[in-house]
């Protein structure tokens, strides 16, 4: 899995410039999987199963937080996030991209909450729309997942993370 930081919030603001509409949109994998390894304490759940598939938690905290932020700042921000497996921005099917597409019309700015690859995907989908990424890949990830309730809720054992980071030269 790819491990990915936030960008700090300051680059992310100065990025958004005049921006008239804007729409988060943030992804149920390796994103939410980071997030999750970043602020969630131990044992929590980071994704919880759903009728239609398993909902990213630790992602939607994540994109709470960063609405709430941007909203004290006077901008008006929606936010969309999909389910895992199908949620995934960076290798999303036909019936992915035309959510994508769907939540995403009429925002002429879109902030992703991704890897570096979702990022890119969702710049070939959305042509001419200005896309601003929230996160960078830093590294990979390995990890045991675990899960309990009945396997409706999924969480990582944190004492089995193995980061790799990697650095990329200016």
């Amino acid at each position: 899995m790819v491990y990915c930081e936030p960008r700090p919030e300051a680059e992310v603001v100065h990025d958004l410039g005049g921006a008239r509409s804007i729409i988060m949109v943030g992804c149920a994998g390796c994103a939410n999987t980071s997030v999750y390894l970043q602020n969630a304490p131990e044992g929590s759940a980071m994704m919880t199963l759903t009728p239609t598939g398993f909902h990213p938690v630790a992602m939607k905290n994540a994109m709470d937080r960063l609405e709430r932020l941007l909203s004290g700042k006077g901008l008006q921000v929606e936010s969309w996030l999909g389910k895992y497996p199908t949620g995934l921005l960076c290798v999303p099917d036909k019936r992915g991209r035309s959510k994508i597409i769907k939540n995403c019309q009429g925002y002429d700015t879109i902030i992703t909450l991704c890897c570096d690859g979702g990022t890119r995907s969702m710049q070939n989908i959305l042509k001419g729309k200005k896309i601003i990424p929230a996160m960078q890949a830093s590294g990979l990830i390995t990890a045991v997942m675990k899960n309990n309730m009945f396997f409706t809720k999924l969480f990582i054992d944190k004492d089995s993370v193995d980061i790799v980071k990697f650095t990329v030269a200016d």
